[in-house]
């Protein structure tokens, strides 16, 4: 690949600006009537963001109308001074501020170029769209930088010696792998274009339009509405296994597609998030592949500024070409993560028993199992979740674990949905992932997992807490 003419047709591609400027041409909606755009481009992100979930714990709900990171942004001027302070200790190490400018790190010029990176990969509102650049673009883009003052004959130098450390094969991979799942998660043009009316129409007063989720319409000691830009969702039935080589953000929290579909079919428990029951099959779908566009492009924007307003010891200057090489590799890698969470499903055996008094046995067996060094539930849950226990989660608000109690569960009260969550865990609020427990166990041996979630079942029903404690008389529910 250090042919002369390879070269010059790489330089000839790099010439032509930051990868994918100018973006397709809007595509019709097909709607003589469409909802009025809501604006001409989705707005640069400039709100404080966590790039982990934030150290300690909340001391107290935060007040209506005042998330804890827009609270430190309008610090002192909040009813919740003490939670901003406990976050803007965390400054720089685990929130990051995309308007705090750093001389030769994070400067106005790079955010600039970002977000024209964003509006030709992603479109606008009334015309998103899913970008991906061609395998000669991207090969372009990785190994082809024009610096000021650079002649041009070490530009091409310089090339030859990034070509010659290429990895063809893995990028190669990466890219096919990206493609395949654009059109898996059905983010053409045409289908992004029906599923942005659908949001505008019902989605996006809660959900915002670059779906950041919109503050003022949580309730008081609820959930904001989900912001998808951080790329991870609460209530999936995906696990890829931690094993797996980490690209990118990872694919830890990603939903499958199925996942979101029900999502909006039956809305959220115990939330503002509603059914939506009328909307046609197709108009579903349509939505759903809006949702993962604004996902993806909000995880992109996401990495790509947590590099360049936090970079590594050993990372390039983020300038020029290397921010739309760092660009593509995030396209590529966020792409190919929802390809792993679609290939790695949650694998949740039947239900074992079909019998009542097999069902409460387990149950008793649960109830041991909820408070054993093994599974450690009370340490979150205690008193069955009866007591709070505020913490932080991974969009940097503040979450409590569940009262068992009431039987409300806002990813499902089926015994499948429960099983799911403690064998995958809730990646974004920190809740422990429990498929190990399962992995090796022997042949013949009750599931651990069915028999905490037939006790989890059994505590949301009176007739079947009595029932279980007439059974075993070690079992202590009541405060």
């Amino acid at each position: 690949m250090n042919h002369p003419r390879v070269l010059l047709a790489l330089v000839a591609l790099s010439t032509l600006g930051p990868v994918g400027c100018g973006g397709p041409n809007p595509p019709g909606t097909g709607d003589p009537n469409p909802p009025a755009p809501i604006s001409a481009r989705y707005a640069p992100r400039t709100d404080l963001f966590a790039l982990t979930i934030p150290a300690g714990a909340p001391t107290h709900w935060p007040a209506a109308n005042f998330p804890p990171l827009r609270s430190v942004r309008l610090f002192p001027h909040t009813p919740d001074r003490d939670l901003a302070d406990d976050l803007r200790k965390q400054l720089g190490k685990n929130v990051l501020d995309p308007l705090r400018y750093e001389q030769d790190v994070w400067m106005p010029a790079q955010a600039d170029r970002l977000a024209r990176l964003l509006d030709a990969h992603f479109g606008t509102p009334a015309a998103p769209t899913v970008l991906l650049p061609d395998w000669d673009t991207v090969v372009a883009t990785a190994n082809v930088r024009f610096e000021p003052g650079e002649t041009f004959g070490a530009s091409l130098k310089e090339a030859r010696n990034r070509l010659g450390k290429f990895k063809w094969d893995a990028w190669k991979g990466d890219h096919r792998a990206a493609s395949a799942m654009r059109a898996e998660l059905k983010l053409d043009d045409a289908t992004l274009a029906r599923g942005s009316l659908v949001y505008r129409r019902w989605c996006m007063q809660c959900h915002g339009p670059s779906g950041a989720g919109e503050a003022s319409q949580a309730v008081a000691g609820g959930p904001t509405p989900r912001d998808y830009r951080q790329g991870v969702f609460k209530y999936v039935t995906a696990f890829p296994p931690p094993a797996l080589p980490k690209k990118g953000p990872g694919a830890a929290g990603k939903p499958r597609r199925e996942d979101l579909v029900r999502t909006v079919r039956n809305g959220i428990e115990g939330t503002i998030m509603p059914a939506f029951p009328t909307l046609t099959p197709q108009e579903v779908e349509d939505v759903v592949s809006y949702v993962i566009h604004l996902s993806v492009r909000g995880e992109v924007e996401l990495a790509c500024m947590a590099k360049l307003i936090k970079p590594g010891d050993d990372d390039p200057l983020y300038v020029g070409g290397e921010i739309d090489w760092l660009f593509v590799q995030n396209e590529l890698w966020v792409l190919d993560n929802w390809g792993v969470a679609a290939k790695n499903p949650i694998p949740v055996p039947p239900e074992p028993f079909a019998t009542e008094p097999e069902r409460l046995k387990s149950a008793v067996r649960g109830f041991k199992l909820y408070g054993s060094a093994e599974f450690g539930c009370a340490s979150c849950h205690a008193s069955y979740g009866r007591v709070p226990q505020l913490k932080w989660d991974a969009w940097g608000t503040v979450v409590q674990p569940r009262n068992f109690t009431l039987g409300v569960y806002r990813g499902g009260r089926r015994g499948e949905d429960l099983y799911a969550r403690i064998y995958g865990g809730i990646y974004p609020s920190g809740m422990t992932a429990f498929h190990d427990r399962v992995a090796a166990t022997a042949p013949g041996t009750p599931d651990k997992i069915w028999d905490i979630v037939h006790f989890l079942q059994a505590l949301a029903d009176p007739a079947d807490r009595k029932r279980i404690q007439e059974l075993d008389g070690e079992v202590k529910i009541e405060p």
